[in-house]
């Protein structure tokens, strides 16, 4: 794409002159904004609304549900008593 140049005097310009810099300023907007539309998409299909979630994404899922479920009880039920390692050993009193 080119970069624009100074705007020309236009009192200098013919009627034929004028016409070629609508034509050349309507064909780069036409790029300008197929460009926008194409990165505006880009930006639209992130990790974060993505039918496929990143590494990351999946992380901080898995970190919100866990946050969600209280404290880990490593497959027991809640309230469930964790044995101590003195108990359950050879003493048969339990």
């Amino acid at each position: 794409m080119l970069l624009m140049e100074a705007l020309p005097d236009l009192d200098r310009l013919s009627v034929a002159e004028k016409d070629d810099l609508i034509r050349a300023i309507f064909a780069q907007v036409e790029t300008l904004l197929s460009k926008v539309a194409e990165l505006e998409g880009r930006l639209a299909k992130n990790s974060r609304n993505s039918s496929t979630p990143s590494l990351h994404g999946w992380v901080q899922a898995e970190a919100e549900i866990a946050a969600q479920s209280g404290p880990e009880t490593h497959g027991r039920p809640e309230g469930a008593h964790r044995p101590h390692a003195e108990e359950g050993r050879g003493s048969g009193s339990h």
